[in-house]
């Protein structure tokens, strides 16, 4: 019975020298417990379609057929208008031609068209000059808004690596994938176009830096060599520099 306090000291020593491990706590520790991964509930097709519907409307602001065919919807905009329909009869979303020429089929939340007639009646005091993706949902073009035809017959294609420059919301520029081939929507020779095309090519080299466009070289503008366009000039002094085959973008 003796050596028990001595028994008792020895191992209060030597656990005294054991290093204490401390065992790191991640996250929460009010989210400690047993957890058990549950199977998800299947989504009927109703949600699915409001899920989409939800999306696109989030994507555009405003739905038209156009835009559901740009998203390769399954069942085109005929299967979503039912969604669209119970979200009018909840008052959730307005119905009505809101945009000329897109079609009786539109669709917006009130917010949205409320926006839309507040910029009817106004106009900027400056251009406003944007410049972003062709594939961006913020580019009307090829969704929402047919391309404008081209006298040299090319047609825009809205795809990665692409640019597109909207001035006043005008499509004024559109560069091509590689950055070969520019195509401008506006003459360069009137007098009332040399503010919104300076803009919009000011905007265009924005937007390369921002988006660290790696070196290219445009070889043609329009249906022209680029050195005989009347734009080489006002390239040239947003940065880009003379090449044997036209002019190219270092960044």
């Amino acid at each position: 019975m003796q050596d028990r306090p001595a028994g008792q000291a020895c191992r209060a020593l030597a656990a005294a020298a054991s290093p204490v491990v401390s065992v790191p706590t991640l996250g929460d520790p009010t989210l400690a417990g047993r957890w058990s991964l549950l199977s998800p509930e299947p989504v009927n097709d109703t949600a699915r379609a409001l899920a989409r519907v939800e999306g696109l409307l989030d994507r555009y602001g405003m739905v038209t057929r156009s835009a559901a065919m740009a998203e390769d919807i399954p069942g085109g905009f005929p299967a979503l208008r039912p969604v669209f329909r119970g979200m009018e009869d909840a008052g959730r979303v307005l119905h009505g031609r809101f945009v000329e020429g897109l079609g009786a089929a539109q669709f917006a939340e009130r917010v949205t068209v409320d926006r839309l007639r507040e910029l009817a009646g106004t106009s900027p005091d400056e251009p406003v000059a944007v410049a972003l993706s062709a594939a961006d949902p913020a580019n009307p073009f090829g969704t929402l808004l047919p391309w404008p035809s081209h006298p040299s017959g090319v047609r825009p294609v809205r795809r990665a690596g692409a640019f597109v420059v909207l001035v006043d919301g005008r499509l004024m520029f559109y560069l091509a994938q590689g950055g070969r081939h520019l195509l401008s929507y506006g003459d360069a020779d009137a007098a009332a176009m040399a503010r919104p095309l300076a803009d919009g090519l000011t905007a265009l080299a924005i937007a390369l830096k921002r988006e660290r466009q790696g070196a290219f070289t445009l070889e043609r503008v329009d249906d022209q060599l680029t050195y005989k366009s009347p734009l080489a000039a006002a390239l040239r002094a947003i940065g880009f520099s003379s090449a044997p085959k036209g002019l190219t973008w270092y960044g």
